[in-house]
């Protein structure tokens, strides 16, 4: 919580060790690639027992697989984009002051792409205190 106002929304992000953050940012991939893959596998499944009923396991296994690799690289570079975004719009900030931060903007269009981006990405946005800004 960032003591100046006492808003959640606004407290620096770089507090948390970096590879606690990557940890974290890699477990939010994991879960929604995993939920996400369940969901679509199951739908395959469905329509594909309803087309082929011999439909044999390894080509529903494949289609998992497949499925599940390409929505982690999707969800990165979709955060990677609304990071790119967040900075050309002035929504990501290093705030100066005793020490310095990585801030977002609370009104920032897909803030959590943005936190996840960063997470992932932990030791590529680190401020440290003297340091120059990371570009």
């Amino acid at each position: 919580m960032n003591r100046s106002n006492g808003s959640p929304r606004a407290a620096p992000l770089l507090m948390v060790p970096q590879r606690l953050m990557m940890l974290r940012g890699m477990c939010k991939v994991i879960a929604i690639a995993f939920a996400v893959n369940q969901v679509l596998t199951t739908v395959f499944e469905f329509v594909a027992q309803k087309v082929d009923a011999t439909l044999p396991h390894q080509t529903v296994w494949l289609f998992s697989c497949i499925t599940c690799g390409l929505l982690t690289l999707w969800l990165q570079a979709d955060a990677r984009r609304a990071f790119a975004f967040a900075r050309k719009r002035k929504f990501v900030t290093i705030k100066e002051g005793k020490e310095r931060a990585l801030q977002i903007a609370a009104d920032c269009p897909k803030r959590w792409l943005v936190i996840l981006h960063i997470e992932l990405s932990p030791a590529a946005f680190a401020v440290q205190a003297g340091g120059p800004p990371p570009r």
